[in-house]
């Protein structure tokens, strides 16, 4: 019941993928995302830890540009808060500790029915690749 966005040239975008019995309703073409998200079984997951011995883990790599900033989070913020508001909140030129204060804050506001959580991280800019002995000849 968390996520992970990215915010890349002021476009939010859900780079995880829900593991819920209404994301399998909407996969499957049962469903749309508006009859989900009025859906009374929001909270049914299909993957946790500690239900099963195995756990099956999902992979995904993404391209990560200077400037992305990631914001992770639990439920408790993602069902709280617009998809509208979670962007203009993350596009806000502000410290990362303020605005993940902020998005807490929203979803307060807009009723707090679950215990939030907020991880940002902002991809600085790219390193120079030179080699370990290149960087070691600079420095002597």
């Amino acid at each position: 019941d968390s996520r992970c966005y990215r915010l890349r040239g002021g476009r939010l975008e859900q780079i995880t993928r829900d593991h819920s019995w209404l994301q399998e309703q909407i996969d499957a073409g049962l469903i749309t995302p508006q009859q989900a998200a009025l859906s009374s079984s929001r909270n049914l997951v299909t993957r946790a830890l500690g239900v099963e011995d195995d756990v099956l883990i999902e992979i995904n790599e993404f391209k990560v540009e200077p400037q992305d900033l990631y914001l992770m989070c639990s439920d408790g913020l993602s069902e709280m808060v617009s998809h509208e508001d979670l962007t203009t909140l993350a596009t806000a030129v502000l410290p990362l500790e303020d605005k993940a204060r902020r998005l807490i804050e929203a979803a307060n506001a807009n009723g707090g029915r679950d215990n939030i959580s907020v991880v940002l991280v902002q991809a600085g800019p790219q390193e120079n690749k030179r080699g370990f002995m290149s960087r070691l000849m600079r420095t002597a």
